[in-house]
């Protein structure tokens, strides 16, 4: 086991210079218009079903969820002073371990979400946290997760960027670790540059112009261009209905 992650991720209120629930509410506004658009189309029609947020640190996610009116939405965390502001901000967030928290919950989510989790665990340790995190979800339940995309030109960076890293995917690799549990892999997404607003959207029109040029270049020296570009990609698999 990496004894930094333990170290780190007990810590992030204090790495993130988080000021208390004000400062952190404005925070998780900021992040509203991206999370809109890097989950287009891929959030659950019921907004009665049980969420569940891993690693969901002071609730960034979960108040996306909310604002968009869902209704039972929990966190899970282990850093206690996140998980203090989360509830400070009107969430339900507790600090607790995956395992525990999803021994008995067999069939009883409709979404799970793992942002940045995945690649802090080795092989060994995923492989029995995704097989309770897949048990957990009801039939036809859906994960979102969010990965290191080691096929990026940036990829190297971010996985050594944190840590507690352990392990970084390419799209063939995660969908076959997903298909290993039972998961079939329905959308992968680059999520960056994300077009919230005019600028930005101009900017993404000159990355795309740009990614395509290097693409064209890199076949001409017999290299297949990434099939994500971003450090970080995002992805929705669904559990089988049966």
């Amino acid at each position: 086991m990496n004894p930094y992650r333990d170290a780190f991720y007990q810590k992030q209120a204090e790495w993130h210079h988080y000021e208390g629930a004000d400062h952190v509410r404005g925070l998780h506004e900021l992040r509203r218009p991206y999370y809109e658009w890097w989950t287009r189309d891929w959030l659950p029609g019921d907004r009665a079903g049980k969420i569940l947020d891993i690693g969901c640190g002071s609730g960034q996610f979960l108040y996306f969820l909310k604002k968009k009116g869902y209704q039972q939405l929990q966190g899970i965390d282990l850093d206690r002073k996140q998980i203090g502001i989360g509830q400070a901000i009107g969430l339900v967030v507790e600090e607790a371990s995956i395992f525990d928290s999803l021994k008995d919950a067999q069939g009883q989510y409709e979404m799970i979400v793992m942002l940045d989790i995945i690649e802090h665990f080795t092989r060994e340790e995923l492989f029995p946290l995704m097989e309770t995190v897949v048990r957990s979800l009801r039939p036809g339940g859906r994960l979102i997760a969010s990965v290191p995309n080691a096929e990026s030109p940036d990829g190297l960076r971010c996985v050594y960027a944190d840590i507690t890293h352990e392990i970084a995917f390419t799209p063939m690799s995660f969908e076959e670790m997903l298909f290993c549990h039972g998961l079939k892999l329905a959308s992968l997404r680059d999520p960056w540059p994300a077009p919230i607003g005019t600028m930005r959207q101009l900017y993404r029109w000159i990355v795309q112009a740009s990614r395509s040029l290097e693409s064209v270049r890199l076949r001409c020296l017999g290299f297949a261009p990434p099939r994500i570009w971003s450090s970080v990609m995002w992805g929705l698999a669904l559990k089988k209905d049966s």
